[in-house]
């Protein structure tokens, strides 16, 4: 049963660098045949960008009883959690295993997927994921690993030699306290809840988000049908996004990205007066209905029955009075454009 799909050849030099010396004098062939022939057996764990040996104990509380240590379970079968998965864990389809990695969000925004583990070709998505959806361009988790690299290229280089995991870990150990730095926090189709983090800059988008393939750009993947999505912001100016001007939608490209038409709407929590903004796609305020609600404890933002345009030809509102969103805890604001930027609104 034994599986070293998830190894990491590079990442695992770059974590045991006096494993290339022993390489180049002629001790091991490869990395792979150090951690088969030695680091396995003596509890080494950093073989992958998403393999957590802690995350990994931590999930599946039935198998440190098991691992070896110095002074204690000396006739154990494992040397380390990351022993127990290769041997057993990874053909038994555990998936708890990193930080980086969501089983549940990954199944939910790559279903073309779906069929290829119904049929047994992988056991689960994490499979998948570390064969080919990481190095695809795939992310893991509602964290926008490739937008926040494309923001922060500085980072580049230490997750391209292994210093970091990923865009991810640097965020949250480090540029979550940052002023100057930015993340995207995406969902699924389904229903979700969406949480900013950090003192800088945070989107929160409630649809389904992937990247386009030509251009490297956002392609939204949903438009926010049928789901009711909760986003909630954090400390720092977070943006709540219901739509996007250009952008890539299902497939077409530079057109505008309008969320939530028809049933389905956005409920925005911890909306930070004066500091946080709504991003909408409309002509004009005058497209839009919003007016207090609960006891004019929280606020509704509504499409009116006016004509909406896609790629320049107007359409029909699929509703004359169709909820966008509902701002809790908002029933005093007003809606008002930001300076400069007509589609774009901002509560204060």
């Amino acid at each position: 049963m034994t599986n070293y799909d998830i190894f990491d050849e590079k990442y695992y030099l770059a974590q045991y660098p006096s494993v290339q010396p022993m390489i180049d004098a002629g001790i091991f062939k490869s990395a792979r045949e150090h951690l088969e022939k030695f680091g396995q057996r003596g509890g080494v764990t950093k073989v992958s960008r998403y393999f957590d040996e802690q995350t990994y104990l931590r999930n599946n509380p039935d198998i440190p009883p098991f691992i070896r240590a110095p002074n204690n379970n000396s006739n154990a079968p494992f040397a380390s959690g990351l022993d127990q998965f290769i041997q057993f864990g990874y053909e038994e389809g555990r998936t708890g295993v990193s930080p980086d990695y969501d089983e549940a969000f990954y199944l939910a925004t790559n279903r073309d997927i779906l069929p290829f583990i119904q049929n047994g070709t992988f056991k689960n998505g994490y499979q998948h994921f570390v064969k080919f959806g990481s190095k695809d361009g795939r992310f893991g988790t509602p964290f926008f690993e490739s937008d926040y690299l494309k923001k922060n290229p500085d980072i580049v280089p230490f997750v391209n030699s292994g210093a970091l995991k990923t865009g991810r870990e640097h965020y949250f150990k480090f540029g979550s306290s940052d002023p100057s730095r930015s993340a995207t926090f995406v969902g699924t189709s389904g229903n979700d809840i969406i949480t900013g983090s950090g003192v800088g800059n945070a989107e929160l988008i409630g649809v389904e988000v992937g990247v386009e393939r030509v251009y490297g750009a956002r392609l939204y993947e949903s438009d926010g049908s049928n789901e009711f999505d909760t986003l909630i912001g954090g400390i720092g100016r977070d943006k709540f996004v219901l739509g996007e001007e250009q952008a890539f939608a299902r497939n077409v490209p530079f057109r505008a990205a309008q969320f939530y038409i028809g049933p389905g709407f956005a409920t925005i929590r911890n909306f930070t007066q004066g500091q946080d903004s709504i991003e909408l796609v409309v002509g004009s305020l005058d497209q839009l209905l919003v007016f207090p609600i609960n006891n004019n404890r929280d606020l509704a933002i509504q499409r009116k029955g006016f004509p909406m345009f896609e790629n320049g030809v107007s359409v029909p509102s699929t509703s004359p009075f169709d909820t966008i969103a509902v701002i809790e805890g908002g029933g005093n604001l007003s809606l008002n454009l930001l300076p400069f930027t007509p589609l774009l609104s901002s509560l204060v």
